[in-house]
């Protein structure tokens, strides 16, 4: 099959998912975006729940970013949520106390390492910022995002998984991944 042919029924299959999307009554119906009643919490992005959030103002360096925030997801015993979230034009120096994935939605922001290395985050753009580190943001306009946030796996646990599979393995269970 040619590119230009499998592109074409990429899109239209696109196109057919947002038709279903306008008219089906499943996810759709749903009116809370965060629906944590089942075994699975079901969370759309929807820019009108975000609530404010405050940006420390001791980080901030430049304008007034008016930063906003939906938890999307707590994992049990909160090592891991996932978050919503957006700022208004500024700059300032963020710093992650867990490991964070971000994928860009919406807008653009410029972001430098404590090396300097700078890196621009656009719609479809994932970046992950260790916990630990510390790192400048510049946002022109807007900026929106989800984020995936996990605690730092202590070193002794991961020391401790690794002796529990080797007794695990010795005794024919299952290891742990």
């Amino acid at each position: 099959m040619a590119v230009a042919e499998q592109k074409r029924e990429d899109l239209a299959d696109i196109e057919l998912v947002e038709a279903v999307d306008e008219t089906t009554s499943t996810v759709a119906d749903i009116a809370d975006p965060l629906d944590d009643t089942g075994v699975f919490t079901l969370a759309r992005l929807t820019k009108d729940t975000l609530q404010p959030s405050p940006i420390n103002p001791d980080w901030i360096l430049e304008g007034n970013p008016e930063a906003k925030v939906r938890n999307l997801s707590v994992m049990s015993r909160g090592w891991a949520t996932t978050d919503h979230w957006s700022c208004t034009a500024g700059k300032f120096r963020w710093h992650y106390a867990w490991d964070e994935t971000v994928m860009f939605l919406e807008g653009e922001v410029v972001i430098t390492d404590d090396e300097g290395q700078v890196y621009v985050g656009r719609p479809g753009t994932s970046l992950f910022f260790p916990a630990g580190s510390s790192a400048t943001w510049v946002v022109p306009r807007y900026i929106r995002k989800i984020a995936f946030n996990q605690r730092p796996v202590p070193a002794y646990l991961h020391i401790l998984a690794r002796g529990a599979n080797k007794v695990f393995k010795v005794l024919g269970l299952p290891t742990m991944p």
